[in-house]
């Protein structure tokens, strides 16, 4: 199976979006026009262009590399879980500190200032039901419960978690999804399957969610994902050239609610595409020179290969920055905002290599050794 090593490099730069999104929300500047409505655009279509990932590298695992759905569940438990729990008891434990630098920050007093009522329903949310908040999250389930039932419970103790929840929920149902897919006797009944329950969730028959957290609401973004490997060679075979790239990223940002779909089309021709591209002769094309800097350089590679841990550590890691500022110092808005920009960025570099090294990279590779493992049944018989 063929290693796309420019995901990583995607992943870094959708992780680092999420980041910036967050530390405009919890300063205060998120507004409901002008150019920071940008931010939760370019945020969302990042944890979007996640998930199609997820179909797209689940679906190459699932048919290039068939094996046993025991071993499959083992390496994907110790893929995300690990750093998944180490960083929801650090979140646990940094959620009081920043709902108190929320309350006490230089821009708490303005009108259009939010996130402090928000962080305080995630607290009133664990502190009302801590036993079903404890299972819920430690199975990373919590991106089922409607909030309708328990308000919060998707994004409480640890925001980011509630696609980390969806794409557990994937995880599980993934290799026969895939399988459905790829028949075509049951291709049209499984889109057909995904359509209705997305548009039941649209309408609310699954209950209200602030976020698409639950799998029927992103399914039809995990089903282009799975399309996009299992027509990868046919794309491969167009003769799309690099223009195609600038093109589809336009029309993302004129269809703005259209931007993770711009930007995975975009990568996938790219991904489809490169090879030849580079095998043309002649001097190397702009676009496809700056897509190998932006996803295949040194920096890309390294930062791709922590983008899981950014992706989740960065939100208390903010939150610890900032309770250390209002704690410590007397300063104005844009001082201020600028210290939690530059200590969350600061921070989560150190935090992420940090369960890189420590807890992620270990876990996974004892994932893959317990997964080759053969039950003593098996060995048995043999």
């Amino acid at each position: 199976m063929p290693r796309f090593t420019a995901i990583e490099g995607l992943r870094a730069w959708l992780a680092w979006a999420v980041v910036a999104w967050h530390v405009v929300q919890f300063t205060g500047l998120a507004r409901d026009q002008g150019p920071m409505t940008w931010f939760p655009a370019i945020g969302d279509s990042a944890v979007m262009v996640f998930v199609a990932i997820s179909g797209f590298v689940i679906a190459g695992l699932v048919t290039g590399k068939p094996e046993p759905y025991r071993q499959y569940l083992v390496r994907r438990v110790f893929r995300i879980f690990p750093v998944y729990l180490v960083i929801l008891m650090i979140a646990f434990f940094a959620l009081p500190f920043g709902v108190w630098a929320e309350d006490h920050a230089p821009w708490t007093a303005d009108p259009l200032f939010y996130y402090d009522d928000v962080l305080h329903g995630h607290v009133d949310t664990v502190a009302g039901r801590p036993l079903q908040q404890a299972v819920l999250h430690l199975t990373l389930m919590q991106g089922v419960m409607p909030d309708s039932i328990w308000p919060n419970t998707s994004t409480a103790i640890l925001g980011p978690a509630w696609s980390l929840s969806l794409e557990w929920q994937f995880y599980l149902v993934a290799p026969a999804f895939v399988w459905l897919v790829a028949n075509p006797r049951f291709r049209m009944a499984t889109v057909a399957a995904v359509g209705v329950t997305g548009v039941a969730w649209h309408f609310d028959l699954f209950g209200d969610y602030i976020a698409p957290s639950f799998l029927p609401a992103a399914a039809f973004v995990f089903l282009i994902g799975i399309a996009s490997r299992l027509s990868f060679e046919c794309i491969r075979a167009m003769a799309i050239g690099p223009e195609v790239i600038p093109l589809l990223l336009a029309l993302g940002v004129i269809y703005r609610d259209a931007l993770w779909l711009a930007i995975w089309g975009a990568m996938l021709v790219y991904l489809a595409r490169a090879e030849a591209w580079r095998l043309a002769g002649g001097r190397p094309h702009a676009i496809a020179s700056a897509m190998d800097k932006l996803f295949a350089s040194p920096l890309a590679a390294y930062l791709g290969a922590r983008s899981y841990s950014v992706y989740l550590v960065h939100m208390p890691m903010m939150m610890l920055v900032a309770w250390v500022m209002t704690d410590k110092l007397t300063l104005a808005e844009t001082p201020a905002r600028i210290l939690v920009g530059a200590g969350t960025v600061l921070t989560t570099l150190v935090a992420s290599d940090l369960l890189y090294r420590l807890v992620e990279r270990p876990m996974i590779t004892l994932g893959a050794r317990l997964a080759a493992r053969r039950p003593a049944a098996i060995q048995a018989a043999e």
